[in-house]
């Protein structure tokens, strides 16, 4: 059967869309996030800097089942410290655009990823007490459905003695973040914060932290990051850091000048932590506690929090949850993110043994 004009026009326009992701689009977000990586490689002394044949046998021969030949500087990068390339390893523009929306429904991501909204989507889901909240320029008092005016949310906030106002989306390496302080509010301008969260924000008492972690750096909330992957019916746990944040720093990111350590299964650390410089470090930089003498309390119970919650988002397979642990030693969500980074510099490929059954799935069909 001939095909008519409209629909041979339409096959035509499909087969350019292809040609057009494959080899235009593709390798232009590609060379963005090589761009990004490229000044880390060079702090770090080039990596492993394996040769072209090694890297070719390795590397190239492993991605080109899936028609994909990544860079050799993720691999060099990744591969830093070892004594051999390992192909497991996902490249950062395959992660953000093939992994990630094979698994997660990212047309909802912004409705789901709204701080505002936790309390509706995570019912019974210990968080961080909220005083006031912003939705879509509605105010709102704290975790409930009680409308209230502008001037009633600033009465709530400035009554507060501390509180952390944060932008309901995208708040990643503490952007956004603001601190009032009633002692030293002489100079805070609560309108031109209220007015500068476009998206809306939540304000949100001070989580009193557990000792264990306040010891590490008492000037900031140390948090548990944990991405969890559900595949074929099961919620796996890829990987833990705990992130610290350093004297005088209110939050834990590395922009800010924090440092992560990848959290072995029984919540030990391990030896050493990478900071913003990507040095390799083995004691705390502020507290001098050695990373390999420290748990992370109730570290049972965040995993177990991690995996219940997760059952709770069924339109996302892969979740990055920040949690820390409360005075009584209760996990707390702080936050999530629905379009996590990978933790593969300091914990090893995203998906360790099952790389190959994750990726014959993204890219061919299986």
């Amino acid at each position: 059967m001939k095909q008519t004009g409209a629909s041979s026009k339409k096959s035509t326009v499909d087969k350019l869309k292809v040609f057009y992701r494959k080899h235009i689009l593709d390798r232009k977000l590609a060379k963005e996030e090589e761009d990004k990586i490229l000044p880390r490689l060079r702090s770090i002394g080039g990596g492993y800097n394996g040769s072209n044949a090694e890297y070719k046998d390795v590397v190239l021969k492993y991605w080109s089942r899936y028609g994909l030949k990544p860079h050799k500087c993720w691999y060099d990068l990744y591969c830093a410290g070892k004594d051999s390339y390992d192909p497991r390893y996902i490249p950062n523009h395959i992660w953000l655009y093939s992994v990630i929306p094979h698994f997660n429904r990212l047309d909802y991501r912004f409705a789901y990823a709204d701080k505002g909204m936790y309390s509706r989507f995570l019912p019974g889901v210990k968080k961080p007490e909220t005083v006031v909240k912003n939705i879509a320029g509605l105010f709102y008092n704290g975790d409930g459905d009680e409308l209230i005016t502008r001037k009633e949310a600033k009465a709530l906030i400035l009554n507060e003695e501390h509180l952390i106002l944060k932008p309901s989306l995208d708040s990643y390496g503490g952007h956004g973040i603001v601190f009032y302080d009633r002692d030293k509010a002489e100079d805070f301008d609560l309108d031109r914060v209220i007015d500068g969260y476009k998206n809306g924000f939540v304000a949100q008492r001070l989580l009193k932290q557990h000792p264990d972690l306040a010891r590490i750096n008492k000037d900031s909330v140390n948090s548990i990051r944990v991405i969890s992957f559900r595949f074929k019916g099961e919620v796996h746990i890829l990987s833990t850091v705990l992130r610290m944040g350093v004297s005088g720093a209110r939050v834990d990111n590395t922009t800010a000048g924090g440092c992560a350590c990848p959290i072995k299964q029984d919540g030990w650390l391990v030896e050493k932590a990478v900071n913003r410089k990507s040095e390799w470090t083995d004691r705390h930089e502020t507290s001098g506690i050695l990373y390999k003498d420290i748990r992370v309390p109730n570290f049972e119970g965040i995993i177990e929090a991690a995996k219940k919650t997760h059952g709770l988002m069924a339109n996302f397979n892969l979740i990055g949850w920040d949690f820390s642990v409360d005075e009584s030693g209760d996990p707390v969500l702080i936050e999530y993110n629905l379009m996590p980074e990978q933790n593969q510099i300091s914990c090893g490929p995203t998906f360790g043994d099952i790389t190959d059954k994750v990726l014959d799935e993204v890219f061919l069909g299986k």
